[in-house]
């Protein structure tokens, strides 16, 4: 018995050392795997709808929402945004005025299409907003951001024309990294039919840092016609402290 229990002994002993090292590994490689699995085009940035990433569809493949500015995984449709309205934020302009310190201001009409399968067409006399008029109503239209290095964004607000009852728009505050990858966006949407109105995004913290990333404005109308307008932007920022003013001059008198 002993001669049996001594040889059996080493044999177990192995057996849970390489048991314990598969476990390990196993445990190491998991989130990798699991990350590997998912199509996430950005960080998340949207805490109201969790991770910004595809949505698993039902057996029948229905098309599900595409929530970056980045073109859809072949096979997968853009569905317009529902209307969403905690995604409205702060719907007090002056609650946002009062808590930071500057502003930028970009019009509808500075959007470009960035692919050639749109046509589109300044609305009104005017020509501060746009529309896709022709083409493809998923192309993306997009106008640089110029803010101070060391900026603190805190809200981006987008200004629409929507009177399309079951289509919204899409836009986002777009983060990009040296080689054009998406780092970060933060999303709004059109909402309901009635004309002129804007929406805000909730509140986030990011400091510009043009060392290591660029911005832009996406808009994807999501449809065609005057019914679908993009009038403009406006970026909540607080200065950075090492801002450098111009110095006041006035003139003399004697």
């Amino acid at each position: 018995m002993k001669k049996y229990f001594l040889l059996g002994a080493p044999l177990i002993l192995g057996l849970l050392i390489t048991v314990v090292l598969i476990g390990s590994v196993s445990r190491a490689q998991g989130p990798e795997q699991e990350n590997t699995a998912k199509i996430k085009p950005y960080a998340d940035s949207n805490p109201t709808l969790g991770e910004n990433e595809i949505q698993s569809s039902d057996a029948a493949n229905q098309p599900i929402e595409w929530l970056s500015s980045d073109p859809p995984p072949a096979g997968v449709d853009i569905q317009s945004p529902p209307d969403r309205v905690s995604l409205a934020g702060v719907a007090d302009a002056e609650a946002i005025d009062a808590t930071y310190n500057a502003y930028l201001r970009i019009a509808g009409a500075a959007l470009k299409p960035r692919e050639s399968n749109v046509e589109w067409t300044g609305a009104g006399g005017a020509g501060g907003c746009i529309y896709a008029n022709d083409g493809s109503p998923y192309a993306v239209f997009n106008v640089p951001v110029t803010l101070p290095q060391g900026a603190t964004v805190k809200y981006v607000r987008m200004y629409y024309h929507d009177t399309n009852a079951s289509v919204n728009s899409s836009a986002w505050f777009t983060v990009y990294d040296l080689y054009g990858q998406v780092v970060d966006e933060w999303q709004m949407d059109s909402s309901g039919d009635t004309g002129n109105g804007y929406v805000t995004t909730t509140e986030f913290t990011h400091t510009i840092d043009y060392r290591s990333y660029s911005y832009v404005l996406n808009w994807r109308p999501n449809d065609l016609g005057a019914d679908m307008q993009i009038c403009g932007f406006r970026i909540y920022y607080a200065s950075p402290s090492t801002a450098i003013y111009l110095p006041l001059i006035t003139k003399g008198t004697s």
